[in-house]
């Protein structure tokens, strides 16, 4: 099943719905198309998309698995954008009801394994992205900075720099507690901050052993006091 949302007012309202998935369901085009969430699903559960709705109208690409009328489904939504803004998401789901039971096993095997290594291997997490047709994961605590320049995130770390097309919102969401984004164009590690310097009513942090300054936001001088301080 293929749909289409757009946002008017508050609302989310669907443009488009196709596919088989969708009378599967027990839906027609008519149900879907033209409504919101809240006029064809029962409340609790309306709530529970409309907040992975909104997670996409952000820019955010989402995916998650869902159960509609005993159907068990992989759910994708993808924003569109035009000049920088989302004015249409896609969504897709795949219906994967009779691998429910298989991927149920498959995913508490993959769970217990990470866990398992989260234990043994503490503080050793990585950042992965995509550098160019390869797919690279950077030991957080290697990494120094994270600049945005032009659409490409520059990975700065004690040994060499990476180049990603991904967001720096996107990349923030794989970082722990000790990366700050101190500015729209800089994620910084607080362990590497050496001090912050004023320039007039500019702020600008720089690093032990290494030259590259960047940018502070004023309004991020008291957070990472408090985390200096901690």
């Amino acid at each position: 099943m293929v749909y289409k949302f757009t946002k008017k007012d508050n609302a989310f309202i669907h443009t488009m719905c196709v596919g088989d998935l969708l009378y599967q369901l027990g839906f027609t085009q008519g149900d879907i198309v033209g409504k919101t969430l809240y006029d064809f699903y029962p409340e609790d559960y309306a709530k529970i998309k409309n907040q992975y709705y909104l997670e996409a109208w952000k820019g955010k690409f989402v995916q998650y698995e869902t159960e509609v009328n005993g159907v068990y489904q992989v759910a994708s939504l993808r924003p569109e954008k035009k000049n920088g803004e989302v004015v249409e998401v896609v969504g897709s789901c795949i219906d994967f009801t009779k691998h429910t039971k298989k991927q149920s096993t498959d995913h508490q095997l993959i769970t217990n394994f990470i866990n398992t290594n989260k234990e043994k291997n503490k503080g050793k997490s990585n950042l992965i992205i995509k550098h160019y047709n390869n797919i690279v994961f950077i030991p957080l605590v290697e990494i120094i900075l994270i600049e945005k320049r032009d659409r490409k995130s520059i990975i700065h770390t004690i040994n060499k720099q990476y180049e990603s097309y991904e967001s720096l919102t996107s990349l923030c969401q794989q970082l722990d507690k000790r990366f700050i984004e101190c500015h729209r164009s800089y994620i910084i590690n607080m362990d590497y901050l050496e001090m912050i310097e004023s320039k007039g009513q500019s702020y600008i942090g720089k690093f032990s052993n290494y030259t590259k300054p960047v940018k502070i936001s004023k309004n991020k001088i008291l957070l990472i006091q408090t985390y200096k301080s901690l």
